[in-house]
């Protein structure tokens, strides 16, 4: 906690100089001014335990914006100068994170133990992927694609990024569609891709001295890239299958001409006839995606288009075969090095990428899948599914099934999503690209029978030998119980078939919403012992055979898996150096793959030099040894029985955090509607769940990103404070002798200094009805008094005030303890940077400050409406409550409605002869909407503007 966290919960330590500063800001600098005067209320609050600066400013802001010193303009400044700064140095933090890529070092270092081997050995080295990156359309995009590019432009080391922050908002987009995410993804992609190709040209330099004589034989694979922007249905209604195939024909046509431009720069006689046929499959595949992007809903246009997909043609291309070994001729009789080399690095491209600028994923949930099989298995509901007989029969009936044929009239028709989504991969594979294998993810798996249903839907479509099941493990008991779960499956002799016949076994587990239930450190541990849990079942039943894909998906945010350090310390936080070693131990290969989930996540990717440094990254991490064999090496490991009590300390804190009634009050309350639109994706799933849900009906990340904006980042740091004061010697140990947990306590005081009790306490007092009764005590004004004492009785009707300071107190209790036993390791040096560190960012509050400022003359003007008749179903008292809600657009819309500009005259009226003075003057409510109504609008959208600003401290939104 901060020197301006005064109170309630810590004494804070302050400037020396408390003398009073002037009353009135200074409009040449209100963000100095209010610093300032943030540090004369912390020196007062130190003597008033009820009293926080931030709280302080609010009203000193509130009360200037009255007296007319200031105005919503001045305000807007603030917001933009401290939003600005904390951009830029967001942009410092990534540019950290992503030092600029070594190519000849990286791949030096990586293929050093590889000096004296054989080519046997080398081949399997470099054409062994070693890792994967998966670009996700979470709603992440909060700000614009401009910002975005800005702040990647800063953190390249772009001379004039910064100059170009002008007056740009930080705000997302207006609109952001699938097709916007799309577009997002696909420029991602292409810069990956062009990183690849200078990674794949080191290696080919370095074999090049290694093994002279055959060094363009070898086909460098060491990363691969995969998308499911367009295929995700997990929770979503609203992606036609149709557009799933477009977007899928667009990237194939964007990929040939990929290809074909390349070959054109290779140059050379030999390269003519595959120009001229990756041309001819760039334009059919081109018009093949203008077909479907027609109305998806007539069925003429879905058959036109699918006869155009299926038919023959001369720029029919359905497989890559022919022209890589097209290309592998024309690399064994090239003679110039140069073009040599550079078409050993297209054909690696063209092997990794397939027709497509990535692997896909398609990604179903399992009641999706339960649904298509229940009646084929003669299954009636979930808790059959748990039942060991239902495993049994989904095994028996794959060893039964044979292919069906499927075309697009079977898909047209089919109801089913999981059904429809396999009879997709189908066409997929036999009209768009026929070797590249699919990933079939499904989410909320509770079962092992939904994964062998799956694998029955994948040989009855006849897609099994190209499409890779994965179970998606999220919830605190499936990870929990997902060693058995995959023994389960192991020991099915047709689930054992499948993989071996795939050569891998596909796993995803979910860091965010696991660490939604059972708190970031709960769930990261919980998924480090399955991962290993999975090796280890593996190696007892003799599945030594095949490759392990272990895909960690993740956000940008703590809160959601993301960790605040060094690229190889994000992928060790993912798959740990001791489960990476499980595995090297027993022999599997492992490829672990991660994600970069929408804006934030393409942020890595937004330029050249990012996505050659996060790539050059992620290959340095991917071919390093695990750096740990024995326990002994880490007190993690060594005093196991300890850490699993620090685990379930931890989960156990955290689940009740999650159950508890003010937690999901709060949540559910008035924080959702603090965050912009930031995707396609609605926040909440399109069924299963209701507004009152609380935070239950929340996705994570706007559940993670309420956290943010409240200055609470519960589910990182929550429950460690338990788990110190147990035997805080012992803890304190385990930190200074565990390179592991070290690094999680990296993390866990990461949120600690950007956590403040000052800022959620500060809230309960705006919705408190003793505030405003207060303060209609206190004005001269008996307007202002009657529209405080409105909203006073609108607020006594809830409870959110005392919701939030019963979650307050939790949270403080739990900091306490974690602070009392962490200080020791850096004395009494409170203000310190290490562990024990108090220093939340002080423009932090002052953004705070000036939102509540915002929020309560949002309360004001709203509860300041004239009165109005009831013909319009909505009462006064109503509108009050939308405004707490935080609703402020959709007030302004419904007070513009009741209050029209103008009213317009019959159109009956209009043949009147007779003239009139009055019926020139329309009558209306101009003086509302310019009052009332567009200061609303202007205040919601400004709200929405501090959130993206305060997300900026966090490194992620969400």
């Amino acid at each position: 906690m901060s020197q301006a966290e005064t109170s309630r919960d810590d004494q804070p330590d302050v400037p020396g100089d408390t003398n009073i500063r002037p009353l009135r800001p200074a409009s040449h600098d209100l963000v100095a001014w209010c610093l300032d005067r943030l540090n004369h209320h912390d020196a007062i609050a130190q003597h008033d335990p009820l009293a926080t600066g931030v709280r302080s400013l609010a009203i000193d802001l509130l009360e200037h914006l009255q007296d007319g010193a200031l105005d919503l303009a001045s305000l807007h400044s603030v917001v933009r100068q401290i939003s600005d700064r904390a951009l830029i140095d967001r942009a410092g933090r990534l540019r950290e994170q992503c030092p600029p890529a070594d190519w000849t070092a990286t791949v030096k270092a990586a293929l050093a133990p590889l000096e004296e081997a054989g080519v046997a050995e080398i081949r399997a080295a470099v054409e062994t992927t070693r890792a994967g990156v998966v670009f996700t359309a979470h709603p992440t995009f909060a700000l614009s694609r401009r910002m975005r590019a800005i702040l990647a432009g800063i953190a390249s080391g772009e001379a004039d990024a910064v100059s170009a922050l002008g007056d740009v908002p930080h705000a997302p987009d207006p609109a952001i569609t699938l097709g916007t995410e799309h577009e997002d993804v696909r420029a991602a992609l292409l810069n990956a891709q062009d990183a690849l190709r200078k990674l794949n040209r080191a290696i080919l330099d370095w074999l090049e001295v290694h093994v002279p004589s055959k060094w363009w034989s070898l086909r460098p694979a060491p990363l691969q890239l995969a998308t499911w922007v367009g295929y995700d249905l997990d929770g979503r209604t609203d992606i036609h299958w149709a557009e799933t195939l477009r977007f899928r024909l667009e990237e194939k046509a964007l990929q040939l001409a990929r290809y074909r431009d390349g070959l054109a720069e290779i140059g050379g006689d030999g390269v003519l006839p595959l120009i001229e046929r990756l041309s001819a499959a760039e334009a059919e595949t081109a018009a093949q995606a203008a077909q479907f992007a027609g109305d998806l809903e007539d069925p003429d246009v879905v058959v036109a288009a699918a006869n155009r997909l299926t038919a023959d043609g001369p720029g029919r291309l359905t497989s890559l075969a022919p022209i890589l070994e097209a290309m592998d001729t024309l690399i064994a009789e090239e003679s110039d090095t140069a073009r040599r080399k550079a078409l050993c690095v297209l054909a690696a491209e063209m092997a990794a990428c397939g027709l497509g600028i990535a692997r896909i994923h398609l990604r179903v949930n399992a009641a999706q899948v339960r649904s298509a099989v229940q009646a084929d298995l003669d299954l009636s509901g979930l808790a059959e599914f748990h039942d060991r007989r239902a495993l049994a029969a989904a095994a028996e009936k794959t060893a039964e099934t044979t292919a069906a044929n499927v075309n697009f009239g079977a898909v047209l028709q089919e109801s089913m999503t999981a059904r429809r989504q396999m009879m997709l991969c189908a066409q997929i594979l036999k009209h768009i690209d026929a070797d590249a294998p699919i990933r079939f993810l499904i989410a909320e798996v509770e079962a092992p029978a939904t994964i062998m249903g799956a694998v029955y839907l994948a040989r009855h479509y006849g897609v099994a030998d190209k499409l890779d099941i994965s179970p998606l493990f999220e919830t605190p008991p499936v990870i929990e119980r997902g060693g058995r779960f995959m023994e389960r499956l192991f020991d099915e002799e047709e689930y054992v078939a499948y993989i071996r016949g795939r050569g891998r076994v596909s796993l995803q587990f979910g860091f965010s919403d696991s660490g939604r239930f059972m708190g970031q450190i709960g769930a990261n541990l919980a998924i480090e012992r399955l991962q290993i849990q999975v090796a280890r079942a593996m190696a007892d039943r003799g599945i030594d055979d095949v490759e392990v894909l272990l895909f960690n998906t993740h956000g940008e945010s703590m809160g959601r898996g993301g960790f605040p350090g060094t690229l190889a310390e994000r992928f060790d936080h993912l798959f740990t150096p001791w489960a990476r070693a499980r595995y090297a131990q027993k022999d599997f290969r492992a490829l672990a793959e991660m994600s970069f989930q929408g804006g934030d996540g393409y942020l890595y990717f937004t330029t050249p030099a990012l996505a050659e440094a996060t790539t050059c990254g992620i290959a340095a991490w991917a071919f390093a040894p695990p750096g740990i064999e024995s326990p002994a090496e880490d007190a993690f490991y060594a005093d196991i029985d300890f850490s699993w009590d620090i685990y379930r300390a931890v989960k156990s804190w955290q689940e009740a955090l999650f159950e508890d009634e003010h937690y999901q009050d709060v949540l559910g309350a008035f924080p959702p509607n603090l965050l912009p639109a930031t995707g396609s994706r609605k926040t909440r799933r399109q069924s299963g769940t209701s507004k009152g849900a609380g935070a239950r009906g929340m996705r994570a990340i706007p559940h993670n990103a309420a956290l943010q904006q409240l200055a609470a980042p519960a589910n990182v740091m929550g429950g460690l404070g338990l788990a110190a004061r147990r035997e805080p010697e012992r803890f304190l140990a385990h930190i200074e002798g565990s390179p592991r947990f070290s690094r999680l306590m990296v993390m866990v005081m990461r949120a600690r200094r950007l956590t403040s009790m000052a800022v959620l306490r500060t809230y309960a007092d705006l919705y408190s009805p003793s505030f405003w009764t207060i303060q209609a005590s206190r004005t001269d004004s008996e307007d202002a008094a009657k529209v405080a004492y409105r909203i006073a009785d609108r607020l006594s009707r809830r409870d959110h005030d005392h919701a939030i300071q019963r979650l307050a107190n939790l949270l403080s209790r739990d900091r306490r303890q974690l602070d009392t036993v962490c200080a020791d390791m850096v004395g009494d040096d409170r203000r310190g940077d290490g562990i024990g560190d108090r220093s939340f960012p002080r423009e932090l509050y002052v953004l705070h400050a000036v939102r509540l400022v915002l929020v309560m003359q949002a309360f004001s003007l709203t509860a300041s409406t004239p009165g109005f008749s009831h013909r319009h179903d909505l009462t006064h008292e109503v509108l009050i409550d939308m405004a707490l809600d935080l609703r402020f657009a959709e007030v302004a819309e419904t007070i513009e409605t009741i209050f029209p500009i103008s009213q317009e005259a019959a159109e009956a009226f209009s043949a009147l002869t007779e003239p009139s003075d009055i019926a020139a003057e329309q009558a209306g409510y101009p003086e509302i909407k310019r009052g009332i109504a567009d200061p609303l609008r202007w205040i919601d959208g400004a709200i929405k503007e501090i959130s993206v600003g305060i997300a900026h401290f966090y490194g992620a939104y969400g």
